[in-house]
């Protein structure tokens, strides 16, 4: 009893240091233009192997390394077993239109996890990873005074995003059926500036939005045989709440003064149920299948966007991974290989075109000793949403993600001769 009152409290350490973290400045932690809709881009990182898998994993096991994609998989955790993972993300976006051309560059944490066995039926963990991230800026907007010819200039800058801290805790009903337990609760701020220009005036409107909620979500993992496993995770809908701080200012005739300066509650943001199914299937102990089906339902939160609309989203991933077990292997052979592919067709419609999504990934897992399942884990992914219209633009991504996934074995008493 006394190692898991240890354990839980090192575990609530880590957390405060996570949160911490998590709450220092991050502006332009994307430069997707499609960040303008909602909460901003939806982040599909996470931990170790998934991101090279296609981003699917819901059925693998919690055994060797952190599975925050299923509450269920911390059931797998072995006794005495320790884990963490620590994670990067580098972007790369090239944005074209009917008219110009542009690349830019992002850099930011992918998620913060720890991991630990609470008993020989059960575990649990915390971590922590951005749920969205806005990073845009519209440059040259024009637009027609009401009532009257005149015309002005703006340019709009957003930035900011949400947080998701998660515990997820997983029990072996069975020895062939893990459940588990997800609560996350999200929090953050989105910011919008926008700076207008008429005829030497100037106006300045700023806007902080502050979100925060609590969402919950059930998972399973029934495994028949040593080779295939069946998964399915539910998570329910929730509503973010919602205070802005807004401030105007304008200079006319080269004098400033306020117009604005407000606290003031704003409409919540709703989050849609989500449900999601996945199996995994080992052929010949060196070759693991994974494949997802996630479906969340948009439509039904009735929420709005000025420029697009939300609706039902459909997302399938499919991952393969390579790994030889040999009792005396090389490096080498240590070594596991991924691939994996990842599609999905949007939540998001603008004037009637869907901002679909396909990703290609890759990984390798490279150990960092000689036993246990220590890893630094590398992704890459190429991908594509958005198309050449009006309105949209086509987006292509290089996505490079590194993980530093470890496991560590407590209060084992080693023998020296």
């Amino acid at each position: 009893m006394l190692y898991t009152i240890n354990r839980l409290a090192l575990l609530c350490l880590l957390l405060t240091a996570t949160v911490a973290f998590g709450q220092s400045e991050t502006n332009n932690l994307t430069s997707s233009p499609y960040s303008l809709f909602g909460l901003g881009s939806l982040n599909s990182s996470n931990a170790g192997k998934t991101n090279a898998l296609g981003r699917s994993g819901i059925a693998l096991s919690g055994e060797t390394a952190i599975n925050n994609l299923n509450p269920a998989a911390y059931a797998g955790i072995l006794k005495n077993s320790f884990m963490t993972d620590i994670g990067l993300k580098a972007e790369q976006n090239y944005f074209t239109n009917n008219a110009d051309e542009s690349t830019k560059k992002t850099y930011n944490f992918s998620n913060i996890s720890v991991a630990l066995a609470i008993s020989e039926r059960s575990g649990i963990g915390i971590s922590m990873l951005p749920y969205s991230d806005v990073g845009y800026y519209l440059q040259g907007v024009t637009g027609v005074i009401e009532g009257s010819d005149q015309t002005f200039s703006s340019n709009i800058e957003g930035s900011g995003g949400l947080n998701n801290v998660a515990i997820n805790y997983g029990y072996k009903l069975t020895p062939k059926l893990n459940v588990g337990l997800n609560a996350s609760y999200y929090f953050g701020n989105i910011t919008e500036s926008e700076y207008v220009t008429l005829d030497g005036d100037y106006l300045s409107v700023s806007e902080v939005n502050h979100y925060g909620g609590v969402r919950f979500g059930v998972g399973f993992q029934y495994m028949p045989n040593t080779k295939f496993t069946f998964a399915g995770v539910v998570t329910l809908p929730a509503t973010l709440g919602g205070t802005q701080d807004r401030e105007v200012y304008k200079i006319v005739n080269l004098l400033e003064s306020d117009v604005e300066d407000v606290n003031r509650t704003i409409p919540n943001f709703k989050l849609p149920a989500e449900f999601t199914v996945g199996i995994k299937y080992t052929f010949a102990d060196v070759l693991t299948l994974n494949a997802d089906y996630k479906h969340s339902f948009w439509n039904a939160t009735d929420m709005e966007d000025n420029i697009g609309a939300f609706t039902d989203q459909d997302l399938i991933g499919v991952g393969l991974e390579y790994y030889r077990i040999k009792s005396r292997p090389t490096y080498l052979e240590r070594m596991k290989y991924r691939l994996g592919t990842n599609m999905d067709n949007g939540y998001l419609e603008v004037n009637g075109t869907r901002i679909k999504n396909l990703a290609l990934t890759s990984g390798l897992a490279l150990p960092l000793s000689q036993r246990g399942n220590s890893f630094l884990n590398i992704s890459y992914s190429y991908g594509q949403r958005g198309q050449i219209s009006n309105t949209l633009v086509k987006e292509k991504y290089h996505l490079i993600t590194v993980n530093l996934s470890l496991d560590d074995i407590w209060f084992v008493k080693r023998k020296f001769e």
